[in-house]
């Protein structure tokens, strides 16, 4: 398994998947989760246009990482 950035021209989700076509699948729904906030701020949905999908870089994948786990914190300490 690779793992893949899969972009719009504002924002981008990692998915680990087999190659580009599965990648863009699996980052789908993830990129449309990312535009909830559009969204309600619209009062309608928006289209998901993937810009981009390519192996994420060796500095994109930590850094992805560190930021999940900082909303995760954040999540949890706003849950309390």
């Amino acid at each position: 398994m690779t793992t893949y950035l899969v972009a719009t021209l504002a924002r981008y989700v990692l998915v680990e998947a087999e190659n580009e076509d599965a990648a863009r699948e699996l980052g789908a729904p993830k990129l449309h989760e990312l535009y909830a906030d559009l969204r309600a701020k619209l009062g309608r949905d928006v289209p998901i246009n993937i810009c981009t999908v390519r192996p994420a870089t060796d500095d994109e994948i930590p850094l992805q990482r560190f930021h999940d786990e900082m909303v995760a914190r954040e999540r949890e300490f706003k849950g309390h």
